[in-house]
């Protein structure tokens, strides 16, 4: 019977073959796949290899209906490169300085075009609220809080004697 150790040595020897194996073997499927696509003239869009193609995957947004600056960084630490967009709660390395101008990224011309039309957006967000309030008439006041008061009366007045006596309370 073999030793562990002999085993061992056995198994990377294998490994190491069945490496060189599969790199020539992906040699020649490489070629093979090269001279398929040359004799048909498939592109990596017909292959789904490039977003937007026809390979089963969706196609990106055009830029023109994507949301402008949603994801856009404007914040990067300049010792380990991270970024921020300005949404959200503060990153650590950001969230104790006074400045933040410190930590600005400079600005491409292709970003400061896209960042554009998303000015128009806020204005019709509020004219839509503003609609909706209109549409269900006036507002009442706190309707969660009034609920959970009223629950709150319904308890106390459903105590049972015996809830009433663990809470202290002694009544017959």
């Amino acid at each position: 019977m073999k030793s562990y150790k002999a085993l061992r040595a056995q198994i990377a020897k294998l490994e190491q073959q069945a490496e060189a194996m599969r790199q020539t073997q992906v040699k020649a499927v490489v070629a093979q796949l090269k001279k398929t696509i040359a004799e048909y003239g498939l592109t990596a869009e017909e292959l789904g290899l490039v977003p937007g193609g026809r390979g089963g995957r969706r196609a990106a947004k055009p830029a023109a209906t994507r949301r402008a600056g949603s994801g856009v960084a404007k914040y990067r630490d300049p010792k380990t490169g991270q970024t921020w967009t300005g949404r959200g709660r503060p990153p650590a390395w950001i969230a104790g300085a006074k400045d933040r101008d410190a930590f600005l990224i400079a600005a491409a011309p292709a970003a400061e075009a896209a960042a554009e039309p998303a000015a128009p957006a806020a204005p019709r967000r509020a004219k839509a609220a503003k609609a909706a309030k209109t549409a269900k008439g006036p507002k009442r006041a706190a309707p969660r809080k009034a609920a959970a008061k009223k629950a709150r009366r319904t308890r106390a007045a459903n105590k049972t004697p015996a809830v009433q006596i663990e809470g202290g309370v002694a009544m017959e």
